[in-house]
């Protein structure tokens, strides 16, 4: 009888020791398992912020591209202006004109100028703000 509670005993000594690790196990891995589930959380916010911020990003540049585009064909009015200007400069002697109407040349110069320095604020405000760049900041 003695052997029988001894055998006994020990099985279920054994017993408990075996279904005491077990339990710290599946403790373990429940622990793991809800670390595993927060980091998914973390991982899925941390995805969508990314995406969020790459769509912006893609969008300024699309802004940009597009504000380049119209800078780029006023540019090529304006060199085709210019040259209009320079040809009408070759082809007349401004200086003797100048001499002898310094008010008329004088006056018409000065516009043009100004007309000039206009159109390149206007064309620079527009890059400025598709850059999102406001005026007190350069």
């Amino acid at each position: 009888m003695f052997a029988v509670l001894a055998a006994g005993g020990a099985a279920f000594a054994y017993h408990q020791v075996t279904v005491s690790g077990l339990q710290a196990s599946v403790a373990q891995l429940e622990a793991n398992n809800r670390t595993l589930k927060e980091n998914q959380v973390q991982l899925e916010l941390a995805v969508s912020t990314a995406e969020a911020s790459l769509k912006a990003a893609e969008e300024n540049a699309k802004k940009q591209g597009e504000a380049m585009n119209k800078l780029t064909l006023a540019n090529n009015e304006l060199t085709k202006e210019k040259s209009n200007y320079m040809k009408v400069f070759k082809d007349h002697n401004l200086t003797r004109l100048a001499r002898a109407k310094p008010g008329m040349i004088e006056k018409r110069i000065n516009n043009g100028t100004e007309k000039v320095f206009r159109m390149l604020e206007d064309d620079t405000k527009e890059l400025m703000d598709a850059d999102g760049v406001n005026e007190g900041d350069y």
